[in-house]
């Protein structure tokens, strides 16, 4: 009896590890560049720990998503030499672009728009060629196709990953929030315009008459432009490559899950559906050490530290800008970090230092940060809400300002606006206000603890839903009749036809007994009249 307790333990096991080889899938990745890459490959190593194998399909002039890995296995998918760009050449021009759209003398949210779909419709010029690299390459398709994955995880920014899910006949997650032209909300769930905004419209979820007007009308221009300048060139590469008539738009509403990287604590509240999952501040976790020198400075710092970062890409400022910016920040009593490796500036402080790389979520966590200044990008300002950290922010692009705007509305931020004309002053004001203010902290700790406060960790609940679809083939049962709706169907205009047609005919039909009751009572009324008189 004494070998058998060791026997049975085991067996046990050896069991675990039999089941547990059982369930684990092939899974076919299919991320997106920068920032995006850095979170999806969280959730990728979440998997890998639990068995799953991974493969990551990348273009071979990718600049951040790795090469190679000893966690996962990648597909190069071989690019044209004349496509290659040095990670450097990439961020100078991404910068440049994101200056041009952000330091613009006083852009309206239309001029923003048209800007926002330019860049829209360039991405899909460099999008169709990746895609078709992809599908014309016989041997990465033959192995893709010879794989025997159990399911795709895509960025949905990535057209590759609907496209690939629908050759290979595949079950897909998404992991992520924006399609290649919107929320994808609008996409899936009811968005009335009456109270949810969209992208570029500077407005919250309580809309006066003239901002429900202008939600309105961006809307709809985004709308034309999505259906007839960027939908039409991939629906092309559709019928071309997957012998379908189905389009692109189409095959996004029909994913089996959706990983949104939202958080109502955050995000105005709207309609939703079954299928989308709520996984805001997924990649937010408890800090790591700092480096030696960082955690000298931020520990010897009594007054508090303010930090500065920009996010992935963006790691300097127009010079008249950041000069602004560093004489604005010399005049605090609290120390600055900041991100950044421009030119030398004159007009730096002796509080402030700056450096090429900084440990943004273990800086946040810090008991002396008081104040995270910042563009307001997604990862950055959940990272804020996940420390209760408040912020002050200045957006760059894209769902910046919406980001910004949230966080303001519920007092837990100072939003700069007209980037062009800040100054020292400003700058000094916007950070002095919120470190002096004790609401803006006290908003942002509420904002945290109600984040924190859930039953299931965003990360947790991103791993479930994954293997959800793994192991039932899909979850068709979470997608609504809407599906398979014409749009006339949706919008119930059939309906509303109908009706209007039956009123129609049931007022001419009215009208006309009406006319013939009138008609007979006049025809008597003068006969009776005609008796008397005989």
């Amino acid at each position: 009896m004494a070998d058998a307790a060791p026997s049975f333990g085991i067996c046990l096991l050896s069991c675990a590890l039999f089941f547990s080889a059982a369930q684990a899938g092939k899974i076919l990745v299919i991320p997106v560049e920068g920032s995006h890459w850095i979170n999806i490959k969280v959730l990728m190593m979440e998997l890998i720990q639990r068995g799953h194998e991974l493969t990551v399909i990348r273009p071979s002039n990718s600049l951040y998503i790795d090469e190679t890995s000893e966690h996962f296995k990648v597909e190069n998918v071989p690019m044209s030499d004349t496509q290659i760009m040095s990670r450097k050449e990439f961020e100078e021009y991404a910068m440049n672009w994101v200056f041009h759209q952000a330091f613009a003398k006083h852009s309206s949210s239309f001029s923003v728009a048209w800007e926002f779909i330019g860049a829209l419709q360039t991405g899909t010029q460099m999008s169709t060629v990746a895609l078709g690299a992809i599908f014309e390459n016989k041997e990465v398709m033959e192995r893709l196709t010879n794989a025997g994955f159990d399911l795709i995880l895509a960025d949905p920014y990535n057209v590759a990953g609907v496209m690939l899910a629908h050759h290979l006949k595949l079950p897909i997650v998404f992991f992520g929030r924006w399609m290649p032209t919107e929320d994808i909300h609008f996409a899936i769930a009811p968005s009335p315009l009456s109270y949810v905004p969209v992208i570029n419209s500077r407005v919250t979820d309580k809309m006066a008459f003239h901002e429900r007007v202008k939600n309105v009308a961006l809307y709809y221009l985004y709308l034309g432009a999505a259906h007839l300048l960027i939908y039409p060139a991939y629906d092309k590469l559709a019928q071309r490559y997957l012998n379908t008539d189905i389009g692109v738009f189409e095959m996004y509403k029909r994913a089996d899950i959706y990983l949104m990287k939202v958080d109502f604590v955050f995000e105005f509240p709207r309609p939703t559906m079954p299928n989308a999952m709520y996984i805001g501040g997924f990649q937010c976790r408890p800090p790591k050490p700092l480096p030696e020198d960082i955690q000298r400075f931020m520990d010897s710092s009594e007054q508090g530290v303010v930090v500065f970062s920009l996010g992935t890409i963006i790691k300097k400022l127009p010079l008249h800008i950041a000069r602004e910016f560093a004489a604005g920040l010399a005049q605090l009593k609290e120390r600055v970090i900041w991100r950044y490796s421009g030119e030398p500036l004159d007009t730096l402080g002796n509080n402030t230092m700056t450096v090429d790389w900084l440990p943004q979520n273990d800086l946040l966590s810090h008991p002396n940060t008081k104040v995270f200044l910042a563009h307001g990008g997604e990862n950055g300002v959940y990272e804020a809400l996940y420390h209760g950290v408040p912020i002050v922010g200045f957006p760059l692009f894209g769902d910046q300002y919406e980001n910004l705007l949230r966080l303001k509305t519920r007092g837990a931020a100072v939003l700069l606006e007209n980037l062009q004309d800040l100054t020292a002053k400003d700058i000094f004001d916007a950070v002095r206000t919120v470190i002096d203010d004790p609401s803006y902290s006290q908003a942002m700790r509420h904002l945290s603890e109600l984040h924190r406060d859930t039953p299931v960790p965003p990360r947790d609940l991103a791993v479930f839903w994954t293997e959800f679809v793994m192991r039932h083939k899909g979850a068709r049962h979470l997608q609504p009749a809407a599906n398979d709706l014409a749009w006339y169907q949706y919008h119930l205009l059939d309906v509303t036809g109908f009706l209007l047609v039956t009123v129609f005919v049931s007022l001419c039909i009215t009208i006309k007994i009406f006319r013939a009751v009138l008609r007979t009572f006049c025809c008597r009324k003068q006969n009776k009249q005609k008796q008397k008189k005989s």
